[in-house]
Order: C-alpha cells, then sequence, then structure tokens
C-alpha cells in the first residue's frame, strides 16, 4: 500500500480551515466549484471535475471540530477504490506560530504509478489553493473555465 502525505502553515484560525474542508460553499472556492457537499457524518459528498467525467464520492467518516476531518472514498478512478483521506489540524508553534498546521493523508493506495504520482501533484495543487483561498479570499478551484 502507497500513501500520500502533505503538510502546509496557514494564516488562519482553525475554525476557519474546518469550515473551508466541510461546508459545501467553501470547498468549491478552493477544490472543485462542481461539489455538493454536507458537513455531516455519514454525509456523501460529490466533487466533480471535467463535466463530470471524473467524479469522486466520500463519505464522511469523522468531523472532531477545528481538529479533524476524514473522509473514505466510495467512488471514483479505479486507483481511489478503498482509500481515505484524513486532514488533521494542530496550531503551529515556533517558526509556524500563528497558522494551523493542515496535515494532509491520503492512505490506501495500491500502488505507487503514474496514477499515484499525479493524485500527489493534484493535492500539492489544491492544498495550495486552501492556502490561498484562507490567507488571500481567492482559491484556485476547478472551475468550468479551466475545464478542458
Amino acid at each position: 500500500m502507497a500513501d500520500i502525505f502533505h503538510l502546509a502553515g496557514i494564516k488562519a484560525e482553525p475554525n476557519e480551515v474546518f469550515e473551508a474542508l466541510t461546508h459545501q460553499d467553501h470547498i468549491r472556492s478552493w477544490w472543485s466549484q462542481f461539489t455538493e457537499a454536507s458537513p455531516e457524518v455519514g454525509a456523501l459528498n460529490v466533487v466533480s471535475f471535467y463535466g463530470g467525467m471524473a467524479e469522486f464520492k466520500l463519505r464522511v467518516l469523522e468531523l472532531v471540530p477545528d481538529e479533524k476531518v476524514v473522509w473514505a472514498v466510495e467512488g471514483g478512478p479505479p486507483d481511489w477504490a478503498d482509500t481515505t483521506i484524513t486532514w488533521s489540524l494542530s496550531a503551529g508553534e515556533g517558526m509556524t506560530a500563528g497558522q494551523t498546521m493542515v496535515h494532509l493523508a491520503h492512505r490506501g493506495f495500491a500502488e505507487m504509478d503514474a496514477s499515484f504520482a499525479n493524485v500527489n501533484y493534484n493535492w500539492g495543487w489544491y492544498l495550495t489553493s486552501l492556502k490561498f483561498y484562507l490567507e488571500k479570499g481567492e482559491g484556485m478551484p476547478h472551475t468550468e473555465a479551466n475545464m478542458m
């Protein structure tokens, strides 16, 4: 099994980051404008790209306000099958004081292939988008304008 890990410091309060990860309008501002999401354990969130050609169904497994969000992938590309995505939030210390440290773990890939590398790159992109959204007010989500 192969896992993806990313870490970013974001100059925002933990509750702001938590809301950006759990509320539909916020997710649409940093990940994909084609998102149906609910901030409830058990909810099935759907994030789409390229006019629905790529669609990810994410079951909300765990929500710990201001600390953790866990999704289980229930639909999407075959290489995402049986993977989980965990967002862990913590207060920065020392040089990162005043930031929320966002730890992203996408676990359970069957192999480290070209698709895995692409997913890793894309998570880096969208984590940066989340950072820009919270710090500058504008993320870099997937939109109709950048579909093709």
